[in-house]
């Protein structure tokens, strides 16, 4: 029933009764601690166990490293597992989800491997949290295509879990087509498994053509046709689609079935719509959804401000922010850059400068895309001197710093500035783009540097 407390009142009150527990009670007792995230109480459950004599049920090791790695104490689990005289392929299974729950992605792959080499059956639980693991880890796909044939061996690929597995591995590592070929030989799907297909054509803006963010549309569809029902993380990976491929009026008739399914009080639904409506230039429907949201969070927020900014409803922008402050949020990385981009668009130094001022308290400062923001903002604002001084403090300049910085000096008529960072630029062998040659082309041009633009 989710009462955990009440759950733990009851296993101390049989305490107090001589009511001895067995290892059934044990692991109900270590379950409710594990679900309420109290480790403290956890330890002393395991106390409990240590007296009673019961430490050497392979059940209740299970349970305890279940306890530690769910309570994020990942070390404790260890000590657990290395402890025990008896393991089975829950201990292992339950171990590498820890390690994958936990983010240490290279240990639950050791384990993994040394769970094959003593010859431990594979189960789809195992599996499935070592192909995430190949998913968070960069440049670990070749990884993921041999764990691909252990599945294939021990005859599980087929299985869902293990399946959505592999598709979300697939396509986070950019193999689509692998990704696509494995979820058409699926002979059953269901919405764990479309859902990571439609995240993996959503997922790679800039890198993938049109077609393929509209296959995602064409899987949505036969996800319907198919019988399957939509879940909340199904509609704001399709309209994340939507936006990608500018279908538009696609995106406003999921909106409808959103409406349908009554979820559009869902803080990552509502930022979804939000991000589509103001791509497509509707910043007052943007803003309805903003509005139906009871719970705001800092995502759905930032989603709204940067709608504005986008649909230069700058001074809205500003509004949202100091209404974002009042209400006690607080404002992340992204949303400060939104707002600094108002600020830049109004030219209104005093609410730079007070954003400044908010963002070296809050540690933002030494952010490079927090750096950039600032450079444009003083740049706008005509204090070209200020955004020289964010520019020398930045610690990590890329190629967006940079060119901020030309095109600042070329806005105020600094022609010799602007070529002068552009050579001590590629000094620092960063290739400039197009908005560093628009910016050098420019200086030239109001500086009548003829021949050096020519060069």
């Amino acid at each position: 029933m989710g009462l955990h407390s009440k759950a733990m009142n009851v296993f101390i009150d049989a305490g107090y009764d001589n009511i001895k527990p067995d290892k059934f009670t044990y692991a109900t007792a270590l379950s409710a601690c594990s679900k309420a995230g109290d480790l403290t109480a956890g330890k002393a459950v395991h106390g409990l166990i240590v007296v009673a004599g019961l430490s050497h049920h392979v059940f209740l090791t299970n349970s305890l490293i279940g306890m530690y790695s769910k309570c994020g104490e990942i070390d404790g689990a260890r000590r657990v597992f290395d402890d025990s005289d008896e393991l089975d392929d829950v201990s292992w299974n339950s171990l590498i989800s820890g390690y994958e729950r936990v983010g240490s992605v290279e240990e639950a792959l050791r384990v993994f491997v040394r769970m094959r080499r003593v010859g431990v059956k594979l189960n789809s639980c195992a599996l499935g949290s070592v192909l995430k693991s190949c998913s968070s880890l960069d440049g670990c796909v070749e990884f993921g295509k041999v764990v691909h044939g252990c599945v294939a061996k021990v005859g599980l690929d087929f299985d869902v879990i293990v399946g959505s597995a592999m598709v979300d591995m697939y396509s986070k590592n950019s193999l689509l087509e692998e990704a696509v070929k494995f979820f058409r030989l699926m002979p059953e799907r269901n919405v764990v498994v479309f859902n990571a297909m439609i995240t993996g054509f959503s997922r790679l803006e800039g890198e993938i053509p049109n077609e393929l963010a509209r296959e995602a549309l064409g899987l949505f569809l036969e996800m319907q046709r198919e019988g399957i029902r939509p879940s909340k993380f199904t509609f704001s990976s399709i309209l994340k689609a939507c936006n990608l491929n500018e279908a538009f009026k696609f995106g406003k008739q999921i909106h409808g079935q959103v409406i349908k399914a009554n979820l559009q009080a869902d803080e990552f639904i509502g930022s979804a719509l939000i991000d589509l409506y103001s791509d497509s230039g509707s910043i007052e429907d943007g803003l309805r959804c903003f509005l139906s949201i009871p719970k705001l969070d800092i995502v759905t927020l930032t989603s709204m401000i940067s709608g504005c900014v986008q649909n230069e409803q700058n001074e809205r922008a500003l509004s949202l922010f100091h209404e974002l402050l009042a209400v006690g949020r607080r404002p992340d990385l992204f949303t400060i850059c939104s707002v600094m981009s108002a600020c830049a668009s109004l030219a209104v130094a005093r609410s730079g400068e007070q954003i400044h001022s908010y963002s070296i308290k809050a540690g933002f400062n030494k952010r490079t895309a927090y750096g950039n923001s600032q450079i444009f903002m003083y740049a706008r604002s005509g204090d070209i001197d200020a955004a020289g001084r964010t520019f020398q403090e930045a610690e990590d300049r890329d190629v967006v710093t940079w060119s901020a910085m030309i095109s600042s000096h070329a806005q105020h008529g600094r022609a010799r500035e602007a070529l002068r960072l552009f050579k001590e630029m590629k000094d620092c062998s960063i290739a400039p783009n197009q908005v560093t040659f628009l910016g050098v082309l420019t200086a030239c041009s109001h500086g009548g540097l003829v021949d050096e633009g020519l060069r």
